[in-house]
């Protein structure tokens, strides 16, 4: 099969050459600002190859990677709506400021394990469905993100909790940082880029961190001592929306080579089994780095970890309006069966 993908200018003068009524040639151009070497943006080019294969190569989706678009992710449903790009995935977490109602579906601390995920999903995407429709933006499909383990990567070991509040911990979302202030920790935010700095200079201590990304910043060389806190960074899927009058404009037949390459999309994305090894292996690699580990947060910890969650998901869903409290309620209600 041939990969559509491209990062070049050239393709932003590519466009829609087709109508609801007939076949002829399509091109639609996917934005993805994530990097070529992200799993997600592998899955991106094979949504484009599925699309040209079951299209018969009439359909034709050219993806400019890299934030070759030059599009922030923040103003997502803006650009959305000019029909540049015609499709692209949104992760509500980016999207706060205009729609507050969605970017906090999921919190650090709200789910565990991906039975809990998995049981909160339909809920999940049918308020992303919802709250995108009304913005005159359809959601097409979803993409899966990983279940990343938060992990605490400290200067000097740390076993729980009340160890961790004599520290100052990095995190990197203002609901994380609510969260730990609830449970008596020092928390800031500080930018990826910044953060071995901040660690090998003791502006902070500890780093909520992925195992998995650790040593592509070189953490284990500031950070040397580590622990799983219970939970995973937010799981929330990424939606893939595409331009309201382009989905409109296209032919039967291209719309179900989409719908087919969607689906493909979404099964190979939705497949959790993979992530508990490539935890497993992080960590190993971590270890032959110098990087200690010890147990899990205890269950108590864990449980301090989830109340103070929820009163933070609670703040957060009361700013976003009576849609964001009651897809709360309806996520943590499949959340507990």
């Amino acid at each position: 099969m041939t990969r559509f993908s491209t990062l070049t200018a050239a393709a932003l003068s590519l466009g829609v050459t087709a109508t609801g009524a007939s076949a002829q040639d399509v091109t639609w151009r996917f934005n993805n600002n994530y990097a070529p070497t992200r799993p997600e943006s592998a899955h991106i080019r094979n949504l484009a190859e599925n699309v040209a294969e079951f299209s018969d190569g009439s359909f034709t989706i050219n993806v400019i990677e890299g934030g070759g678009m030059n599009l922030r992710d923040a103003d997502a449903l803006r650009w959305m709506q000019t029909g540049t790009p015609e499709i692209a995935f949104i992760w509500p977490t980016f999207i706060g400021r205009d729609a507050p109602d969605l970017a906090n579906l999921y919190v650090y601390g709200s789910v565990s394990t991906a039975e809990e995920h998995l049981r909160a999903l339909p809920a999940v995407q049918d308020a992303l469905t919802e709250g995108f429709a009304e913005r005159d933006i359809p959601v097409v499909g979803f993409m899966a993100l990983p279940i990343i383990d938060a992990s605490l990567f400290c200067r000097e070991p740390v076993r729980n909790l009340d160890e961790l509040r004599e520290l100052r911990l990095r995190v990197g979302s203002r609901e994380q940082v609510e969260t730990f202030d609830a449970l008596g920790v020092a928390a800031q935010i500080i930018p990826q880029n910044e953060l071995y700095s901040a660690l090998q200079t003791g502006v902070v201590d500890c780093a909520l961190y992925a195992a998995r990304f650790a040593r592509s910043i070189s953490l284990q060389e500031v950070a040397q001592h580590a622990v799983y806190t219970g939970f995973p960074f937010p799981p929330a899927p990424y939606a893939i929306v595409a331009h309201a009058d382009s989905l409109e404009a296209l032919s039967d037949e291209h719309r179900e080579a989409l719908d087919r390459a969607l689906d493909v999309l979404e099964e190979d994305s939705f497949q959790f089994d993979g992530d508990a090894e490539a935890e497993e292996a992080a960590r190993e690699e971590l270890a032959e780095d110098g990087v200690t580990w010890y147990d899990d947060f205890s269950d108590e910890d864990q449980e301090e970890i989830r109340e103070a969650a929820a009163e933070t998901w609670l703040t957060l869903s009361e700013e976003g309006g009576e849609d964001a409290v009651q897809y709360r309620d309806q996520i943590i209600e499949l959340i507990r069966e």
